[in-house]
């Protein structure tokens, strides 16, 4: 005799409910199935709450740079109003190149509407680009950097002590 057979008896399995041969693997399956599906939506939700949470951030951001630029416009044309009224300039080169009075007239209101309607309007212009060309006319007619807030002596001490004409050059 070899004794290589098995000791113990093959055990016996009783089962209590109705269900076929197999239907416990398919409920365990299933049940897989229904686990990695739960998996999934919640990492779907997680990724469009990081999107969501992603993308108001960036509106916070854009919003806050926009208002960034509004103050400096604003910042511009009171400096470019200050130093055009120092220079004798009672009107300025553009409308926008200066902060408009509250208690501007209707009159004057209807002339600016009866404009030449080859001239571009402001409303045409971004805040950005109106900020950039309100700068370049700051340092080439005045000598001045509104983010250094210096007149300088001439166009060569500009560009020598001014590190540029963006608020980037300036950080």
């Amino acid at each position: 005799m070899s004794r290589d057979g098995i000791v113990e008896p093959i055990p016996l399995n009783v089962k209590t409910g109705k269900s076929g041969i197999g239907h416990e693997a398919l409920l365990k399956r299933k049940a897989e199935e229904k686990l990695e599906s739960y998996r999934r939506k919640i990492h779907m939700k997680k990724e469009v709450e990081e999107r969501a949470a992603e993308q108001f951030r960036m509106r916070l951001k854009n919003k806050q740079d926009e208002m960034k630029l509004e103050g400096d416009l604003r910042r511009s044309q009171r400096a470019c109003q200050q130093l055009d009224t120092q220079k004798n300039i009672q009107v300025p080169r553009e409308a926008w190149y200066w902060l408009r009075l509250e208690e501007e007239t209707e009159e004057e209101e209807e002339e600016e509407k009866e404009q030449d309607e080859d001239e571009y309007k402001s409303e045409d212009l971004s805040v950005l680009e109106k900020l950039q060309i309100l700068t370049s006319y700051l340092r080439e007619e005045h000598l001045y950097c509104i983010w250094c807030g210096t007149a300088y002596e001439d166009k060569e001490d500009l560009s020598s002590n001014c590190p540029g004409p963006t608020s980037a050059d300036h950080d």
